[in-house]
């Protein structure tokens, strides 16, 4: 009797023995896989630069609510600026990484000073201003005219100088930065003004029955004014990651905007610390695209049909001496190519 419980208690001693072995080894190889398992990336900082409206912020509202910064991998550092050719200085110091810009700004790329990773949107917030009872830009003639250089605003003023036979030594020019012009049109400082809204909307509160004489609409047979995202010259050659994971979340982000103007509204707004109200004002005035349809818009060319009006534009205004071809500054395959986050 002894024997036989000697040979149990050996046969159990031995197949507990095999089953901690076996979790033993079981423990061993879950430690080693979580040991050669790749880390998790940590997210890369990308400094954003924006322009505080609903058209240069909107985008960014959305990535931060629906978390496409993180699906990407990024980790955003907003920095506001008031017009694109600031930010674009900016983008030269490497204070910002990627910025919004107007139509206004693409000078700058078309001078070799950034490049083009994605188009926004298409523009009709820019406007010719004059005080009550100014009824044409001759009436302006002699007076004083305000222009925030080198922008969207400074571009409708050329043409809307050209349809009417004019030159800018008809007026006495100033230029200003658009806050100033806001201040200024308000006290009744300066005669007529070439602005954009919100900004307009400001300016109405001291002088609100102004008047509109042009706007971006007024000339949509001759160029079209397409706002963007732009990097130092460059940059997406050196880090095609960072392009390619900023694209997406552009992407991303422009088709929840699109299917969702209401909410992309009210997080604007939010982003901003501003009132919705105001936000659905600026949200009217910009035509905005699907994803798709802004991804067959650049690989059909119509994109770089844009940027080449702009540029004879551009050339006319002496801003450029030549025009370039538009491939050098926005490479529409890397957008086309690109994935949503």
């Amino acid at each position: 009797m002894s024997t036989n419980l000697s040979r149990r208690n050996v046969l159990q001693l031995s197949m507990g023995a095999a089953a901690i072995s076996l979790l033993a080894a079981c423990g061993a190889k879950t430690e080693d896989s979580a040991a050669n398992a790749p880390a998790a990336k940590n997210p890369v900082e990308i400094k954003v630069g924006y322009i505080a409206d609903y058209n240069g912020a909107a985008l960014m509202a959305v990535a931060d609510q629906e978390g496409y910064w993180a699906k990407a991998g990024l980790s955003p550092k907003y920095l506001p600026f008031t017009n694109g050719p600031l930010a674009i200085q900016a983008l030269g110091t490497d204070n910002i990484d990627v910025a919004y810009i107007g139509s206004g700004a693409l000078w700058l790329p078309a001078s070799g000073k950034a490049e083009i990773w994605a188009v926004n949107s298409v523009s009709n917030a820019d406007r010719i201003i004059a005080q009550p009872g100014i009824k044409s830009l001759a009436d302006l003639k002699g007076k004083k005219f305000a222009i925030p250089t080198g922008t969207s605003g400074d571009q409708l003023f050329s043409l809307a100088l050209k349809k009417d036979g004019l030159t800018r030594a008809d007026f006495e020019v100033l230029a200003m930065e658009p806050p100033a012009i806001v201040a200024a049109f308000a006290s009744k400082q300066i005669d007529g003004a070439a602005l954009w809204y919100p900004l307009i909307d400001s300016a109405k509160k001291g002088s609100p029955d102004l008047v509109e004489l042009y706007s971006n609409e007024d000339f949509i047979d001759e160029l079209t004014f397409p706002s963007t995202f732009v990097a130092g010259p460059g940059r997406a050659a050196k880090d095609k990651e960072l392009a390619t994971s900023f694209i997406s979340v552009i992407k991303s982000s422009n088709d929840y905007r699109h299917a969702n103007q209401d909410s992309t509204i009210a997080l604007t707004a939010k982003f901003l610390k501003l009132k919705e109200e105001d936000m659905k004002a600026q949200a009217g005035v910009a035509k905005i695209f699907t994803t798709k349809e802004l991804e067959e818009l650049a690989s059909k060319g119509t994109v770089y049909t844009w940027l080449n009006a702009l540029q004879e534009q551009f050339k006319a205004a002496e801003k450029i001496k030549e025009v370039v071809d538009p491939k050098t500054f926005f490479n529409s395959e890397l957008y086309v190519s690109t994935s949503k986050a």
